[in-house]
């Protein structure tokens, strides 16, 4: 076995690792960021809904009021 072929044999399975862990490294980063989007979202519709729920709340409240005092 020449040099070169030693090289070969050593180097590209080396490469190939190389390569997928940047993938994966990659991929990673890119799930990441979109979760991290979609927490956003979920946490902006969640504070939406609870401010429904309190508004709705502070409603019934109020009907309750009145029909207490009647």
């Amino acid at each position: 076995m020449t040099d070169i072929q030693l090289y070969i044999a050593a180097g590209l399975p080396t490469l190939a690792v190389l390569v997928g862990i940047l993938m994966n490294v990659s991929l990673f980063n890119s799930l990441s960021t979109r979760l991290l989007a979609l927490e956003t979202k979920v946490d902006t519709k969640l504070d939406i809904v609870a401010g429904k729920l309190a508004e709705l709340d502070n409603r019934l409240s109020r009907v309750a009021e009145r029909l207490s005092i009647h």
